[in-house]
């Protein structure tokens, strides 16, 4: 474990930063080129502590997958949906995109997996997905209780089912539609509210046939023959957002993040960030990609409250730590409602954020269906403060170092590994001290 010590200077961001690429859409990119037919490339891949297993785990499955660490290039040459059986257990650490997934894909498979993950998805319920794949005609065994590790053995054939979302969450829609797409008769799943759409996105790239309506996400599987491809993964938004929130906070800054993601479901940081007053400049936006992006222009602006709908909590959702670092240096009151699902899949990541933004001075109100943050707070350093293993929690806590000049302690900085590895190094880069 390593502590990183921040500095005794407020500091304003100028100049440029090339955030790494998706890491939602790089999982899934890999996934289907591993069970596709022919060779997929992938440009501008960043390789993280997550993506290294997601990797890994598609390699001990049969695909082939090489990395040009200079160029950010991976080729895969994929199985064809002839996984590799195994005399050892699949081990995913702690990734819970790759979770939902992998037992989405592996309940297409004859042979039988045991899957097993680090001390947060060892006590992350399966309940839910199991209970859904099951119905399709999965079948599983929890060796521990409700949770990795567990035993797993599919059958080829599938038959899809009908799900009415009782919560509105991505990594399990993801799992649906990876088994869904070989199933003999159609999966489809009826929205509680929308959710990020990277998997549908990807899955008719490769040769699927998903289709999409505001109310419904269809996976119909007559003849699907996944084939290889080539595509480009934008920047992360979800890291572009750390470098927008501080240069809108800090003032006197500007700066410049090019190519960044801005498929819809994911960007709802920036409509958060224009409700609260501010004007970001997007330019050079992509035509004709697989997923769309552009770069964008930040200057450092005053920020007002503002009331956030449940409707829009699904894409703010690894956003939130950050919104709730703005919405306490902006004035008047904000108010983050229906959060009650984002509660139940994220609760340690909430209550510890208000732990750690309270040791700052910053206190918020978490209920069970809404936060609500005042704003206009100083920021009055009581204690050092520890990321609790969260990487979003440990880059919103650094982006707050910029905005006093009292230093203080992040504990468990490592943490950004997982998702962002160079962060704290593009994070100097921009760091003018005032």
């Amino acid at each position: 474990m390593f502590d990183y010590n921040t500095r005794a200077s407020k500091f304003k961001f100028q100049g440029e930063v090339i955030v790494p690429g998706d890491k939602s859409i790089a999982h899934r990119a890999i996934a289907f080129g591993a069970l596709a037919n022919g060779v997929t490339q992938i440009s501008n891949f960043s390789y993280s502590d997550d993506l290294t297993v997601t990797a890994q785990v598609f390699k001990e499955l049969g695909a082939k997958i090489h990395t040009e660490l200079s160029t950010k290039d991976m080729i895969i040459k994929g199985t064809g949906h002839k996984l590799q059986s195994l005399d050892h257990s699949l081990n995913i650490d702690n990734v819970g995109t790759l979770e939902s997934i992998l037992l989405g894909i592996l309940t297409t498979s004859t042979n039988e997996y045991t899957i097993a993950g680090g001390d947060y998805l060892s006590k992350r319920p399966l309940e839910r997905l199991v209970k859904l794949l099951t119905a399709m005609g999965g079948s599983f065994q929890p060796i521990g209780e409700d949770a990795l590790p567990v035993k797993t053995k599919g059958s080829h054939d599938l038959k899809g089912i009908t799900y009415q979302q009782d919560i509105s969450s991505a990594q399990i829609k993801s799992g649906l539609v990876f088994a869904g797409i070989y199933a003999k008769t159609p999966t489809t799943i009826i929205r509680k509210l929308p959710t990020r759409d990277h998997t549908e996105v990807l899955a008719n790239f490769f040769g699927a046939n998903v289709v999409t309506t505001p109310e419904t996400i269809t996976v119909n599987p007559a003849h699907t023959n996944l084939k290889g491809q080539s595509l480009t993964i934008p920047g992360d938004f979800s890291s572009a957002a750390l470098y927008i929130a501080g240069a809108l906070l800090s003032e006197g800054s500007e700066i410049h993040l090019p190519k960044v993601g801005l498929n819809s479901t994911r960007i709802g940081m920036l409509n958060v960030a224009k409700q609260m007053g501010a004007h970001i400049t997007v330019e050079n936006c992509s035509i004709n990609s697989v997923e769309p992006y552009g770069d964008l222009v930040i200057r450092s602006q005053q920020l007002h409250g503002t009331k956030i709908s449940a409707k829009q909590v699904q894409f703010i959702i690894d956003e939130i730590p950050i919104i709730a670092l703005m919405a306490s240096q902006a004035t008047g009151t904000t108010v983050i409602e229906g959060i009650h699902d984002v509660h139940l899949q994220l609760s340690d990541r909430i209550r510890n954020m208000r732990v750690e933004l309270a040791k700052l001075g910053i206190v918020m109100q978490v209920n069970d269906d809404s936060i609500v943050i005042k704003g206009e707070q100083k920021i009055k350093v009581k204690d050092d403060v520890d990321s609790h293993n969260d990487h979003r929690i440990a880059m919103m806590l650094c982006i707050a170092s910029i905005l006093t000049e009292t230093p203080f302690k992040i504990k468990n900085i490592e943490s950004i590994d997982i998702s962002y590895p160079n962060f704290l190094s593009d994070l100097k880069k921009i760091s003018v001290a005032k």
